[in-house]
């Protein structure tokens, strides 16, 4: 009976309406979750006769769901300060996948997996753009974004170096002043390079740039005995020296107690030989008994003894170029006239650890241009240096910028971007499939999905380390509860009335 199949049809739809919002309030805290509203449509009408105008007569059959609409507005990002967290604000999706099939999703609550690769919470992989040498390429296939989790940086040799300094004018003719600035070989072994400026007349100076080569000893102990071996004569065969930073120590037995002796340095000219004598000598005079100094073959140093203790280390400037020394002029203003050009061919060679020559350009000019050196009446300074070389490095983290690029961070202080995360978009949002999992499937009535990044073709940006909140109104949530629950009621009014006028025609008929 129709009386009957009418408000049937209400109690169904609306109970589609209050499970809808049930479903919205239950996933008010879930991860990007978009909210849903329930659209009614009326039924098809029977026509039962017309007016005396001739306008029709027609009876109602009911409701149904006329559509189940999603709002895809973007919810507030929350931060969080986990660097696998990633927030999209604005349009787009990101791309996931397992290999076989890709998927669209909000939620960027993402993690790692053992190998480095960057997962959704259901262990799809998140894809995106490869990077190679640090450079994205947007023009290549998609990939699962991978973390170096245990890579090692190579290390790079320093090829330029700069110095922002001033020296003073009214420095007396023979004056010098010096700066420092970290280099590194192609092994990645520190160095400090000096630059010394003498004065040499009135806005003339001249410079030169060592670089002291720190060598390592070689240690080992047999029969109680520790011997070790400074190479005293390595890189350019000039004789090193006691390394006044560290200062060379020597601890050994003095009777029943030790004692120590800083060594003393080296005197200009003298053989390793000598040096060995003069060593000896201030070990015996301390003394420290059973610790024998000699001179061996390669122009090594060998210290040994039993109960031998050493700490400290010695140096040896490298073989310099020619361009490692020169002079600079400069203008009634204190302004760098020559040379008018960077430095080229600064080179350092017979680096004790075996590297490559080390070969620099000082960069005297900017960009823009402009000297980093000038000469004023004002105490000479070095403002800052800056070079482009470091050692080698482990993986220490990542971050995510704003336009989806994955940036690898190492130990020594820099930075690889190894991917950068795709973003999708479709051109009708309600005809994306809800697989559930905050995952979504385009169909025929959404379209193909256009991929790009973030920031391009009305796509929106990421926030690293927050997530995107769910868009669920809890006010407008309760209303609409209220507004469906006094819809039921009221269908199920309809339903208990037809049921008592039924009663009573079926009474009439006994």
């Amino acid at each position: 009976m129709p009386s009957f199949y009418i408000p049937l049809t209400g109690l169904t739809s609306d109970s589609t309406a209050l499970n809808t919002i049930a479903n919205n309030l239950a996933n008010m805290n879930t991860t990007a979750f978009k909210s849903r509203s329930v659209n009614f449509s009326d039924l098809f009408y029977q026509q039962i006769g017309s007016s005396g105008s001739g306008n029709p007569i027609q009876l109602g059959s009911g409701v149904h769901i006329g559509s189940i609409s999603t709002d895809f507005s973007t919810g507030s990002p929350s931060e969080t300060g986990i660097s696998t967290d990633v927030a999209l604000q604005g349009d787009g999706f990101f791309l996931i996948g397992n290999g076989a099939s890709q998927y669209l999703s909000r939620a960027g609550n993402f993690s790692l997996d053992s190998s480095g690769n960057l997962i959704t919470s259901s262990g799809l992989s998140v894809m995106g753009y490869p990077a190679v040498n640090g450079v994205v390429d947007t023009n290549a296939p998609l990939i699962a974004i991978n973390l170096p989790e245990s890579a090692v940086q190579a290390p790079q040799a320093t090829t330029s170096f700069g110095m922002n300094a001033t020296l003073n004018s009214t420095s007396a003719v023979g004056a010098t002043t010096s700066g420092q600035v970290k280099v590194y070989d192609s092994l990645g072994t520190a160095y400090q390079a000096t630059v010394t400026y003498t004065k040499t007349g009135n806005n003339t100076w001249s410079y030169s740039v060592s670089m002291p080569d720190a060598l390592t000893a070689n240690s080992n102990t047999a029969a109680g005995v520790t011997t070790v071996n400074y190479n005293f004569g390595s890189g350019g065969g000039t004789l090193a020296t006691v390394n006044p930073g560290t200062n060379l120590t020597i601890t050994g037995p003095k009777g029943a107690t030790t004692a120590t002796i800083t060594a003393p340095v080296v005197v200009a000219g003298e053989t390793v030989g000598a040096y060995a004598a003069a060593l000896q000598a201030a070990v015996t005079a301390a003394g420290i008994g059973g610790v024998t100094v000699t001179a061996t073959a390669g122009a090594q140093l060998s210290i040994s003894g039993a109960n031998l203790s050493t700490t400290g280390s010695v140096i040896q400037d490298p073989v310099a170029s020619a361009g490692a020394a020169g002079s600079l002029s400069f203008d009634a203003s204190g302004n760098l006239v020559s040379p008018a050009t960077n430095v080229a061919g600064i080179s350092f060679s017979g680096l004790s650890d075996g590297a490559a020559s080390l070969n620099m350009t000082w960069d005297l000019y900017g960009s823009n241009g402009k000297a980093s050196i000038s000469q004023v009446d004002h105490a000479s300074t070095v403002e800052s240096t800056i070079q482009n070389g470091y050692s080698s490095g482990e993986y220490a983290g990542f971050s995510i910028g704003s336009d989806g690029t994955v940036t690898a961070g190492f130990s020594n202080g820099q930075k690889l971007n190894v991917g950068q995360l795709a973003l999708a978009s479709v051109a009708n949002l309600q005809g994306l499939t809800d697989l559930g999992n905050g995952q979504y499937e385009t169909t025929l009535a959404s379209g193909t999905a256009t991929i790009g990044v973030s920031g391009t073709a009305g796509r929106g940006t990421m926030v690293d380390g927050a997530l995107e909140a769910s868009n669920v109104n809890i006010s407008a949530e309760f209303s609409n509860l209220i507004i469906a629950q006094r819809a039921f009621e009221a269908s199920s009014k309809a339903v208990t009335t037809f049921d008592t006028v039924t009663q009573e025609t079926i009474n009439m008929i006994h």
